[in-house]
């Protein structure tokens, strides 16, 4: 699907500078700007948008009072907040706002607010739209080494790691390093359970056993290795790996 997209802000530096990156992803089909809150709804009204940002600090009408009058008008939206102070928070989430984003604005966890939204859209499709990927073929990942070419399994691959230039697969009890790139093996196995947690790191998430915080909003999780490996979690990623984990 192509995401219509409104934004409300009223400084023109910071809308322009979001409907850049937006227009940078892929799946944004249209990126509508709004002056102002009471322009934000009006636009709303026209566009009928997938999702809107809106900037909690308007002159005109708040982002919570914009927020208030769009959820009557259209449950639907999908509500972005932006702003430079992080104590909006709560109240946005009371709101039931969809996310909530800091300025200056980061290309990843834009990314992630998508990666979240498409998968919100593919859990309310019916379940029988789900086909399997591969249905009963051998799929296998050809990793090609000195000796001649590897065959792996999607489901022996715990995760795939990247240092410097150099990508390795691992598997329950070893180690191949690869001629892949990690963005080619994250399209490869994208199908098989496997999930982008770290831009150095893909992990396949039935072997994840635990998640752990850590300290200034770090985490990692556990994996079902030999060597009960630890792999980093973004802040931006754990929210969506939430989701596809659990139940």
């Amino acid at each position: 699907m192509g995401w219509n997209v409104v934004i409300a802000d009223d400084e023109a530096p910071s809308r322009e500078e979001l409907a850049y990156l937006l227009e940078q992803i892929a799946d944004v089909s249209q990126v509508t700007q709004a002056v102002g809150g009471m322009d934000a709804i009006r636009k709303v009204k026209e566009q009928t948008p997938d999702v809107l940002f809106l900037d909690m600090e308007m002159p005109d009408l708040s982002g919570l009072q914009v927020a208030q009058i769009v959820g009557e008008l259209d449950p639907g939206v999908k509500i972005v907040f932006s702003t430079a102070y992080d104590h909006y928070a709560v109240d946005a989430f009371k709101l039931r706002a969809f996310h909530y984003v800091l300025k200056p604005y980061d290309e990843d966890e834009l990314g992630a607010v998508f990666r979240e939204l498409r998968l919100a859209a593919e859990r309310s499709l019916p379940t029988d739209s789900h086909k399997p990927v591969a249905g009963n073929a051998c799929v296998k990942l050809a990793l090609e080494l000195d000796d001649g070419i590897k065959y792996v399994s999607p489901k022996h691959i715990v995760y795939i790691s990247k240092e410097g230039k150099r990508v390795q697969v691992h598997t329950i009890d070893k180690a191949y390093e690869v001629s892949y790139t990690l963005q080619e093996l994250e399209q490869k196995l994208a199908p098989f359970g496997f999930f982008r947690c770290h831009k150095s790191y893909l992990v396949r998430l039935e072997a994840i056993t635990e998640l752990k915080s850590w300290v200034n909003g770090a985490y990692d999780v556990r994996m079902d290795d030999t060597a009960r490996s630890r792999v980093p979690v973004s802040r931006n990623y754990v929210k969506e790996l939430r989701l596809k984990l659990e139940i």
